[in-house]
């Protein structure tokens, strides 16, 4: 007999996770699938411990920093006990996941899932029925068709490996890329960058983007722009990338970060006509896709928002919302906000830069440089700059980008003060605890 469910949640990540919990205390009968561990990507080999090693990076790079006025000596942190150290808190996190959803009361069914049709799914061998799909399957690192691709290593490689080698390449300059340099370089390894094109960090203000570049330069970082990797191959003590220019760069391992692509190409999709595009599968403002009782979100989704966890799980909120609640209420983005895991960060809400650049007429923008505060001083930090967007016709603040290694605590009281509507005279009324980063935000005013 056929096991059915009111609603069966394919993915069990931070959005998978928030969909199958809140639909369960709304009491909906809930089942959630996971192919691999549960609690998705983000938790097991994605940003946690990106985020952990990254605090490691941020412990070496700031006593670099203070080295360098001889107030403490310079630290060296160790590959094989950090990992070993994320490992402990992480190697029981899945099993928790599941043992916390079947207390709740919500089924766990592990395997890949295929669609039969808009109310069946089968996993290894087993048919289950749903009134109602949520597919949260996120995304996977994107892999590059060219010769010797199988020497490339991924995101998860990088993350989970016992030992970092001494020479590494990496294939892409995006966030990711950018969270690797800085934990690669601060556990003593050789790093050179190798882009397709000449643009880093596209989304980010490109000014502070090369500011950034310059820092990671003068720390012996090696960037090669323009550059098309076609083949890589393995020689007798390490591995080769050779670009379109016919140049060969040499590593002990090359990880692609190219970028991540949704993960939705063994569901089935195809089969009954779910609609997708090279940004994920298409949804309208409700969140559901062409067929009606199949719906989708988070990374794996086509939804115009950044590809991160906060918006998976604004996503996930409010499908909870939808599924049980009357109407039809289409989905409201918040504020666009996103941070670099880099040292220093590169932080930014609201406008772009580049947005307010082409529409002069209606916005200014502030350069504040607050590298001789403070806050920054303290740490003999090496920049810390933010620029500050404003509308001309009632003087608000509608977007912020900052650079320092505090950027993104920083920018959180922009997005603050631009979901409040402030003006330069309204923030100038508030007092913050001193000595603090809020601070520093009322003194950019004064």
């Amino acid at each position: 007999m056929t096991k059915s469910y009111d609603v069966i949640v394919i993915g069990s990540g931070l959005s998978g996770l928030t969909i199958a919990y809140g639909l369960n205390k709304k009491g909906l009968s809930v089942a959630i699938v996971e192919a691999n561990k549960f609690g998705g990507a983000v938790a097991n080999y994605g940003s946690t411990r990106k985020k952990e090693l990254v605090a490691f990076a941020e412990l070496k790079l700031t006593a670099q920093q203070l080295a360098k006025i001889g107030a403490v000596n310079e630290l060296t942190p160790n590959w094989q006990s950090a990992m070993a150290y994320i490992d402990s808190l992480e190697n029981t996190e899945s099993l928790e996941h599941e043992t916390a959803l079947r207390k709740a009361g919500i089924d766990t069914i592990y395997g890949e899932a295929i669609f039969v049709d808009e109310h069946h799914i089968e996993v290894a061998g087993t048919q289950y029925e749903g009134e109602k799909f949520v597919i949260a399957t996120g995304a996977k690192s994107r892999t590059l068709q060219i010769e010797g691709s199988d020497y490339l290593k991924d995101s998860t490689d990088f993350l989970t490996q016992k030992e970092l080698p001494k020479k590494v390449i990496f294939i892409g300059a995006g966030i990711i890329a950018f969270a690797f340099i800085t934990i690669a370089e601060a556990f003593d390894t050789e790093v050179t960058v190798i882009q397709h094109d000449e643009r880093a960090l596209a989304g980010f203000d490109q000014e502070l983007v090369y500011k950034l570049i310059e820092l990671n330069k003068s720390r012996g970082i090696n960037y090669h722009f323009d550059e098309q990797l076609i083949a890589v191959k393995k020689n007798r003590d390490n591995y080769s990338a050779i670009t379109a220019k016919g140049i060969e760069y040499q590593a002990d391992a090359i990880y692609c970060v190219a970028g991540r692509i949704p993960n939705i190409s063994d569901l089935g999709i195809e089969r009954i006509g779910i609609e997708s595009d090279q940004h994920g599968i298409v949804v309208d403002e409700y969140l559901t896709t062409n067929i009606s009782t199949i719906y989708a979100c988070g990374d794996c989704s086509n939804t115009p928002v950044p590809k991160l966890a906060t918006y998976a799980v604004w996503e996930a909120d409010y499908l909870v919302e939808h599924l049980t609640g009357d109407g039809l209420k289409n989905i409201d983005y918040p504020l666009s906000v996103m941070s670099t895991f880099s040292q220093p960060k590169l932080a930014q809400v609201g406008i772009s830069i580049s947005h307010a650049k082409e529409h002069q007429d209606l916005y200014s923008v502030e350069t504040i440089d607050m590298t001789d505060w403070l806050e920054y001083k303290k740490n003999n930090d090496a920049i810390a700059l933010v620029k500050v967007i404003y509308q001309k016709s009632d003087n608000r603040i509608v977007g912020a980008t900052s650079l320092s290694n505090q950027a993104d605590l920083f920018i959180n009281y922009f997005t603050m003060a631009l979901h409040a509507g402030w003006t330069k005279a309204e923030l100038k009324k508030i007092i913050f605890a001193y000595p603090s980063l809020a601070n520093d935000v009322l003194r950019a005013y004064h």
